[in-house]
């Protein structure tokens, strides 16, 4: 029996040829407008390390790992992603004291109309999503917000 090594074998069966795909590298930034990917399909993975770290904004310049979402995806997926990250970020924000970040978050998330508005978009009841948000929040922050906004938030508990 005639033996031949695999490096003989022509290009076409596809060995040698298999490259590593590039992970995601995203970096903090001061706010994502501007530097962050919108349409890739690696950006709510992203956005999820973005907000486990605590950042404001993500970069993705020094990122190699660029992958478009297909064209066909794009209007919902890249909406559903910035919408969820508009959320993520509102969550991020009232996680922390009562500063500037928080009270936008809260101006945001207990006064807005558009809140609702993004919720629906995201089929998310708000209701419930400001339920969720306010448990998470401390007592201090609960009467603070509890005071500027009675009414939108008497039927919290």
């Amino acid at each position: 029996m005639h033996r031949q090594s695999l490096s003989s074998f022509p290009a076409a069966v596809g060995l040698g040829s298999i490259e590593a795909t590039p992970t995601p590298n995203p970096q903090p930034e001061a706010s994502s407008v501007g530097h962050a990917q919108y349409s890739c399909v690696h950006y709510s993975t992203c956005l999820g390390t973005a907000a486990d770290q605590g950042w404001m904004g993500l970069s993705c310049t020094s990122c190699t790992a660029y992958r478009s979402v297909p064209s066909e995806a794009v209007p919902y997926d890249a909406c559903a992603q910035l919408l969820g990250a508009v959320l993520r970020t509102a969550q991020h924000d009232l996680e922390h004291s009562l500063d500037d970040s928080f009270w936008e978050a809260a101006t945001f998330v207990f006064h807005q109309q558009d809140f609702a508005v993004l919720c629906g978009l995201l089929d998310i009841d708000p209701d419930a999503a400001r339920q969720a948000q306010w448990t998470r929040l401390t007592t201090i922050q609960q009467e603070a917000i509890a005071e500027r906004w009675p009414h939108a938030t008497r039927a919290l508990h």
